[in-house]
Parts: structure tokens; sequence; C-alpha cells
């Protein structure tokens, strides 16, 4: 209590001004935010000695002395992503870095395991972790094993103690492809005095477009800090040749049948447009369908959903067990979705027929591959719109128009005509990955440098 008065004292005795009760409320709710997540960390460390779980023991900060080893000399760069998605958009980012400092060690951390495991597979970082806990003893636990020169947040992972310890610690922190959606913006409003000082602890933020500035500016950061870098997710690469091949042979497609995927689909989603598929399937035998949950763990469900309507199908995970008959499959694997659209003749892209918002509608664009999208595109509203001005896209206001564009699309040189406008539209917006490393360089710890 004398430390809260003493500030108390200190904030109204030097200046009565807003902007100093303003400083009040955010190290007030520091403060509060701090006590209850240090509060729980005995919990948390008991729940860790009883689970055994080595995931659970690099969410406490506890990592193995090899791996503590390696990291113990050279030049660290602490880079975290949330998910599977926030991964895949930060692939032609590290790729870049790597060519750009290739004397520097990357260290990825993230969220959730799925995404932990697609770091893995795709190799972008020299070590991938799950991320510390937002609690002061797994923090200071991490930052010490991992001895960052630089850190780096993607898109909107910003824990309030994450962020301040890296700011106190004196460290270049940057927030790279940076982004507040329109639904999750009004919460951070409400809780700006908690996140303001937090924000503030960025040396820059590299954001995907203006609404993004103006977001982060009416949270309290400083517009000097905020610079519009676009969206990395329109620089992934296309997926290898090779590694399409293998999928076309998995998949078991020959050169007469056409794939249609259903990629990203949310919860919801499915009930909307699986009963769609026996009318694809109906355009000609040789029309089979991918169905991408966007969630893996739905993968069952959907196959169930499936076969009640009477259509059968087989997982992607059993087909490494030999060929299938079934004409849809439904993926249960990492890193496989661009493969499909690669392989489509058409793709309908989810989140937009249920209000999410959207994913990524230029993922089939980048392989030459018809885009279509339901009406709820605000995550993705400018590459929807791109992609629909340029032919390559096409938006439908419910599932029962998908068979209908889907059957339009079956016509191959149509399909190649519009995947080649498709495919301009996103190598127009493209470049943001090359901007955004030179950026992170311009604030480049000197000592390292």
């Amino acid at each position: 209590m004398k430390v809260f008065f003493s500030a108390l004292s200190n904030i109204l005795l030097n200046n009565e001004e807003t902007l100093d009760l303003q400083r009040f409320g955010s190290w007030a709710a520091t403060t509060v935010y701090r006590a209850l997540l240090n509060g729980l960390y005995p919990v948390c460390r008991a729940a860790g000695f009883l689970l055994h779980s080595p995931d659970f023991s690099e969410r406490l900060g506890f990592y193995k002395p090899g791996d503590r080893g390696r990291l113990a000399v050279g030049y660290n760069v602490w880079l975290h992503a949330a998910s599977a998605g926030e991964v895949n958009a930060i692939d032609p980012f590290c790729r870049a870095l790597r060519k750009a400092k290739p004397e520097v060690r990357i260290v990825l951390t993230t969220t959730s395991k799925t995404g932990k495991k697609l770091a893995l597979e795709k190799g972008l970082a020299d070590a991938v972790f799950l991320a510390p806990l937002d609690m002061g003893r797994p923090l200071k636990r991490a930052f010490e094993a991992f001895r960052p020169v630089m850190v780096l947040v993607a898109e909107t992972e910003f824990w309030p103690l994450w962020l301040l310890r890296a700011g106190h610690n004196g460290i270049p922190l940057l927030l790279v492809n940076g982004r507040i959606s329109d639904k999750s913006f009004p919460s951070y409003r409400r809780l700006r005095p908690l996140f303001s000082s937090a924000l503030n602890c960025f040396t820059a933020c590299l954001v995907q477009t203006r609404g993004d500035l103006e977001k982060l500016s009416a949270l309290g950061v400083s517009e000097k800090r905020i610079v519009v870098a676009g969206q990395m997710k329109y620089d992934l690469p296309v997926p290898e040749p090779s590694r399409v091949e293998k999928f076309k042979e998995t998949l078991g497609l020959g050169e007469g049948d056409a794939l249609f995927t259903l990629g990203s689909l949310r919860e919801g989603e499915e009930d909307l447009l699986l009963p769609q598929v026996p009318e694809m399937l109906a355009f000609s035998p040789g029309v089979k369908v991918l169905v991408a949950p966007r969630h893996l763990k739905n993968a069952e469900v959907f196959r169930e959903k499936l076969l009640k309507m009477g259509v059968a199908s087989v997982l992607r995970s059993a087909l490494e067990k030999g060929g299938a008959e079934e004409r849809v499959v439904v993926l249960d694997t990492v890193g496989e979705l661009s493969l499909a659209y690669a392989l489509s003749r058409a793709a309908f892209v989810g989140g937009t027929l249920v209000p999410v918002g959207g994913h990524n509608v230029m993922e089939p664009a980048l392989c030459s591959v018809p885009v279509c999208f339901g009406p709820h595109t605000r995550n993705v509203a400018e590459a929807a719109e791109a992609l629909s001005a340029a032919g390559g896209g096409f938006g439908i206001e419910g599932p029962g128009q998908l068979p209908t564009v889907f059957r339009k699309l079956l016509e191959p040189g149509f399909s190649r005509e519009a995947g080649g406008k498709a495919f301009r539209a996103v190598a127009s917006m493209r470049g943001a990955t090359e901007r955004t490393v030179r950026l992170v360089l311009d604030h480049w710890p000197m000592a390292e440098a």
C-alpha cells in the first residue's frame, strides 16, 4: 500500500493534467494484472510438476540443457507468432531475415502446439519452443535462455508483462505484420489502461493497413512509431513443384480429374457447405473435393457429417496407408492446404460465410487458382476487392451459389484465365516482406550490427 500511495502522491503533486492521471491508471492496471498473473504461478508450477509435460515445461520457461547451451553463444533474435496462421504469414519474413542476417540465430515461439509443429516442419527457425506464460518467472527464464538482441512480435500478440520486460531490458522490440481486427479492437480499447504502457514499449510498429495504424494510435501509441508496411501473407512462396506432385499422387488425382478445395472452414461453415458437396460431385465422375477445417480437431466431425449425408470421405492421414476410392478428402494434416490449392480447379476460402472476417484469400491466387469467398471479408477486404476487380475472385452471398460458380470454373479454359487474373492481383500487392526486413534492419542493435 505504501508503494501505491507514494506513486499516487508523486503523480498528483508533480502534474494534475489528464495525461498523468492516465499514466497512473495504466500503472494501476498493470500492477493489478501482474499481481493476478504472478499469483497464479504456484498453481501453474504445481500443474507442471504433476503433468510431467515437456510442452507445459516450455510454457513455464524450463528448457533442455542442450537447447540452453546452443543459445548461450552468438546472437539470437526472438520472434513470436501465435499459431499456424501467423507462422504461415511470417514464413517469407523468416527466410528473408535469415538471408539478410545469416550469422544471427532465430528463436521462434508459438502459443499453440499446431503452430510449433508447423514451424518445425517448415524449418523457419534455428530453435522453436512454446511461448512462456505471461508471468514474471517464466518470462525471466525465457529471456535468460534466449538472450535476445531483438524481440519481434507478429500480428496481435500483445502480452503486457512480456512487452514490458523487453522494454525495460532495453531490447529493440518491434511489431511485425501487425494488425488489430475490428472484432478485438473494442476489447483493447476498454482495456487501454492495461495495454497502453505495454504497447508503448514497442520501438516500432510495422502494421498491415492504415486502419491498423489508426487503431494502435487510438490505444495510445505515437504515430511516429507506426509504419504501414503491408501484409506479408501476400509474399508467401509458391509451393515447391516436387511437393505438389507428390501430394497429387497421394490424393490419387488423374490427368482428367478436377479438384475443388474448401479451405479453412470455420465452425458453422461446414453445415452450410458440406450439403453442397453432392452437387459438386455430380458435375463429373472426375471431380474430387478436399475439405479443410480451420482447426484440425474438427476433421473427424466433418467426416461424420458427410457420412450422415450419404457422402463417403477419407481423412488425409489415412491416405498414407494406401490409395482410397472416396472422392472426398478431409484434410487433417498441417502444412498441406497450399498444396491442395495448387492442385485445384478452383477454391473456396473459409471464414467468409460466417462473421469471422475471412482467411487468406490470396493463398490460392498465388497458385494461379480462382478464389471464391462469402460476404464476410472485413479482415481481407482489400484482397477480396482486388481479386474481384481483376476477375480472379468470385464473391457469393450464400452457400447455394458455390456449386454454380464451381460448375463454371470446371471448364479448364475459363479456370486458367481466371486463375491468371487472380495471380496478377496478388502480384500487385506483394513487397511487404522486403519493406519489413528493411525497417527491422534500420532498428538493428548497433553492438551486433
